[in-house]
């Protein structure tokens, strides 16, 4: 009671704040002051100041974003000092064109003591900012005389026009011709930098209006241009005109070469002159960043209260789910009062999702097929939801799988995409009427049967067949550690909220248990048919070996998914090295296919190795198995398996093993015994294969080793593992 007192207390707490602040922004919007048109009263003020003067000096700024407090502290002061008579802003004085902006925006200018003019930039624009700007400052374009100068500001967003603008501006220029000094305002700069981030022209106007406004401005023989689309000073002349970029304000510094300036023109009797005002003393690189992040802070909070809001709600959602976390009693144990041995007497009806299956041969559907095979001969009724694939093949218990339909044909890494939200999979799931669920992949299908189950209230049991995180190189986003933290929520989240989860080493088990899934689970490997390794003949067998081997003394084989996760390339650098050790050739077959098989064969003829390395293509399983009896070796490299199901059909037929030492190959190959698991240095592992062929008498015993070893993996013993599982899950299921 006192934890749940305290977590209501902390909500209330978190009330008031909110509310507080939803009082304060309505606050601002109701009490502070309107302001409208500040461009005409601020031309009047300078008009009135300056109306009988030849001489004065004004400041041009760009990209004040909005930092207002790093403005009036560092640069504001530097106009007092360098006799400054009036402010034009070339662009982006505010971060984005919020109301909230454009309100502290005004607080922070007007303390300045001299008037000033805005013009438009992109960012005045942006989230609806035009009207604001129309409303509080004025027009997007317009011109003002000013003694011996004429000043035009243009719209050089593209909000306007062009073609109205340059109509407006050829009469502008006509007009500005009576006066010595003609100067235009254009946030978006014409003439590009060299050098400066080659081949980004977003700082930059469109090369056609460019064209256009620089032939204008040389035949009306301009004085000067002032721009902010870059963020560095910069000045040019260009058919005798002068270009001239203001440089930063404010904002973020992201660049040792950016500095907080401004431009001083004096204007007088002779030419005007120009100045680039830098603020001095630029601080440190660990100064500087702190205080980028301060303006960072101070934009994103004090700016907008709406984005404060936002960032409190997610941030105390956080903190009540971690302070939840933190007081919620945990039942550690499980109740041992159920009785576990109170199996049910009726047959076992278990309804299957999973992403992938037969007629695609890789080692989930085949995983999936022996159990559910398993399943049948132990009297269990099994129904599996697959996608459907459009190609033929293997396909059997046709009445037991029910096919969903493609989602738009669309196809990811070429597999089919399920149309999970097919109603008729609902009809099928209803009808079946299953005792449990057992899904085989974390997320899409695995998601609909996992929703599937909750709704009927029977239980979910999850094989965690893939390493997700391997396998992110699928995934479209920018960053590898964001991928895996992904892959490793979505695996997390869901297992959790299953009833059991199957692994199918103890590594995996620990990959779980270090992800901090608390839900049951059991370690139970994928079944072998062993029968199969009985169905052909030793003549069979032989002829096989005699079909590749050729002249060579020894047969190794690899079997896995032609795909960049499966570490192929690892392998055929390995053999390689391996051929370059041994005094008697020998031959690999590659069995598989996937998106990079041509990629592989292209690099192994390129290293010569065209006859001792045969891609094969997909074989049948139990072709695949006759290949594992002619074989003498098997060869791995793949650190993304859970298991490495191939391991065990491999040594089921004879074949010892010799793989980068990785989960799943760690808990079933025994150094010694069935073979060798070495680092993942192509060095060691080719060194490895080439012993092993050089010694007949270990090879042999391995080869032995392996066969015993592989029988306590037979499909019948681990069928009746999972039937278990099946039947204390139901049993512990409220």
């Amino acid at each position: 009671m006192h934890s749940k007192k305290r977590l209501r207390l902390y909500l209330i707490a978190i009330l008031l704040v909110m509310t507080s602040l939803i009082v304060y922004k309505v606050y601002l919007f109701i009490a502070e002051t309107d302001y409208q048109a500040l461009n005409a009263d601020h031309i009047d003020q300078i008009e009135t100041n300056l109306h009988a003067k030849s001489s004065y000096q004004f400041a041009v700024v760009g990209n004040i974003k909005n930092s207002m407090r790093n403005f009036e502290d560092r640069i504001a002061p530097l106009f007092k000092k360098n006799d400054i008579d009036l402010m034009i802003s070339v662009g982006n004085a505010v971060y984005d064109g919020a109301e909230g902006k454009y309100r502290l925006l005004y607080r922070g200018l007007k303390k300045l003591d001299i008037p000033y003019i805005l013009a438009t930039g992109h960012n005045e624009f942006e989230d609806f900012g035009a009207g604001r700007f129309y409303r509080h400052f004025g027009p997007y374009f317009f011109s003002f005389p000013l003694s011996n100068a004429y000043f035009i500001f243009l719209d050089s967003s593209g909000k306007t026009s062009w073609k109205w603008q340059l109509r407006w501006l050829k009469k502008e220029l006509k007009t500005a011709e009576k006066y010595p000094y003609r100067f235009i305002i254009s946030a978006y700069s014409l003439i590009p930098i060299a050098d400066f981030d080659a081949g980004d022209t977003s700082y930059l106007l469109p090369t056609d209006i460019s064209n256009k406004l620089q032939t204008l401005f040389s035949q009306h023989r301009v004085t000067a241009v002032f721009s902010a689309g870059y963020p560095v000073y910069h000045q040019t002349i260009s058919g005798g005109v002068r270009y001239i970029e203001s440089g930063g304000g404010g904002g973020l510094l992201l660049d040792r070469n950016e500095h907080y300036q401004f431009v001083k023109v004096a204007v007088g009797v002779n030419q005007p002159s120009y100045e680039n005002v830098v603020v001095p003393h630029r601080l440190g690189l660990f100064s500087e960043k702190l205080e980028t992040l301060k303006l960072f802070l101070h934009s994103l909070f004090y700016m907008s209260l709406l984005n404060l809001l936002l960032i409190l709600s997610i941030i105390s959602l956080v903190a009540l789910w971690l302070y939840s976390l933190i007081i919620r009693q945990e039942h550690l144990y499980r109740d041992f009062s159920v009785d576990e041995d109170a199996f049910p007497d009726s047959p076992l009806r278990i309804a299957m999702f999973t992403n992938n299956y037969l007629p695609f041969i890789g080692g989930v559907p085949l995983s999936i097929n022996r159990l559910y095979r398993g399943l049948i001969e132990r009297g269990a009724t099994v129904k599996i939801f697959a996608p459907a694939y459009r190609q033929g093949g293997e396909n059997p218990e046709n009445d037991n799988v029910y096919r969903c339909p493609g989602l738009f044909a669309l196809r990811m890494n070429n597999f089919p995409v399920a149309n999970i939200f097919c109603r008729k999979i609902l009809t099928e799931f209803n009808a079946f009427d299953g005792d449990l669920v057992h899904v085989h992949h974390p997320f899409w299908m695995g998601k609909k049967g996992m929703r599937l189950a909750k709704k009927r209230g029977i239980p979910v049991i999850l094989t965690y067949h893939t390493r997700l995180e391997r396998y992110t190189h699928y995934v479209p986003l920018p960053s590898l550690a964001l991928k895996n933290l992904v892959a490793h929520f979505i695996i997390k989240h869901f297992a959790n909220k299953c009833d059991a989860i199957i692994t199918p080493t103890s590594s995996t088990e620990e990959y779980l248990r270090n992800l901090g899934v608390s839900a049951l689970i059991e370690t139970i490997p994928t079944g072998i048919s062993v029968g199969d390794y009985k169905s052909w003949s030793e003549q069979q067998v032989e002829d096989l070996r005699n079909q590749y081997i050729g002249s060579a003394k020894h047969l190794l084989i690899s079997v896995s998914r032609m795909a960049r996760e499966k570490n192929l390339d690892f392998l055929i650098d390995g053999l390689a090295k391996a051929k370059n050790r041994v005094n008697s050739p020998f031959k690999c077959l590659l069995i598989g296919d996937g998106p990079e098989k041509t990629r592989l064969e292209a690099k192994v003829s390129t290293l010569g190795l065209a006859e001792d390395i045969i891609f094969t293509g997909n074989l049948t399983p139990n072709e695949v198995v006759r290949c594992y009896l002619a074989a003498d070796l098997f060869v791995f490299a793949s650190t993304s398996e859970t298991q490495g199901m191939v391991l065990l059909e491999a040594m089921a037929g004879g074949c010892p093993v010799v793989a980068v030492r990785a989960s799943g190959v760690y808990d079933v190959v025994k150094n010694g015994y069935n073979g060798f698991k070495v680092a993942e240095s192509t060095e060691e592992w080719a060194e490895t294969v080439a012993k092993l062929l050089a010694d007949p008498q270990q090879l042999s015993t391995l080869s032995g080793n392996s066969k015993t070893f592989a029988q306590d993996y037979s499909v019948e013993t681990i069928t009746e593992k999972v039937s278990k599982l099946y039947q204390r899950v139901i049993v512990l299921n409220p």
